[in-house]
């Protein structure tokens, strides 16, 4: 199989990313908090998160404790789409490890993000879009992060496939608006990252499958 040359690009660029941060002493984790000075649980970062338009993208970063979050977990952004009208849907969270690696992508009941409930096939298109762009100290992150997802596209795709599955099973047993309000089920779904693994896979001569391929 020959890799696509936008996933090498986004290889490339997500390790230079990394690479420059790194330089400044910071991992991804930090770099997330923009030079926040004091770290609140549950404050999103930026406050009014990061929102392109052109691109319908949209993330934060924040921190909290849950029994569902891995040992590691420092925090996670959660990314979205968001449409002309105001509305969004979340696409994945994305947990960081105290080095600012990423350790698992994961899906979310509604009630996490207050999102417009969509289903994964018609997420598919807001996967592949998903590119924010901006400016100042986030800019960095905002192509990081569009690097991930790029990489991650067909893991992505068949993690909120998962989600859907999950969902038509629980709806056997509860009503719709209950269970997307239900605290008792948050993390729906999650994807392990081995991202050391997948970058070495992209440099070699034989260019195999990415996760989530088969």
């Amino acid at each position: 199989m020959t890799v696509h040359s936008d996933i090498l690009d986004a290889a490339t660029d997500l390790v230079s990313i990394q690479g420059r941060l790194a330089s400044q002493g910071l991992g991804m984790s930090q770099a997330a908090l923009a030079g926040a000075r004091q770290v609140e649980t549950l404050r999103h970062y930026p406050r009014r998160d990061v929102i392109d338009a052109d691109n319908r993208s949209e993330f934060y970063y924040h921190l909290h404790g849950s029994s569902r979050c891995p040992p590691q977990e420092h925090g996670h952004f959660h990314l979205f789409t968001r449409r002309p009208d105001g509305t969004f849907s979340h696409l994945a969270g994305l947990s960081l490890d105290d080095r600012g690696w990423p350790v698992r992508w994961f899906a979310t009941n509604r009630w996490v993000t207050g999102e417009t409930w969509q289903p994964a096939s018609a997420l598919e298109a807001d996967i592949d879009r998903f590119a924010p762009r901006t400016r100042g100290r986030l800019a960095p992150v905002a192509r990081w992060l569009g690097a991930m997802v790029l990489l991650h596209r067909p893991a992505l795709k068949a993690m909120l496939r998962r989600r859907d599955a999950i969902v038509v099973r629980q709806l056997q047993r509860q009503a719709a608006e209950a269970f997307f309000e239900d605290r008792r089920h948050d993390v729906l779904t999650e994807q392990r990252i081995d991202l050391a693994y997948t970058l070495s896979r992209l440099a070699g001569p034989m260019n195999p499958p990415l996760p989530g391929d088969n």
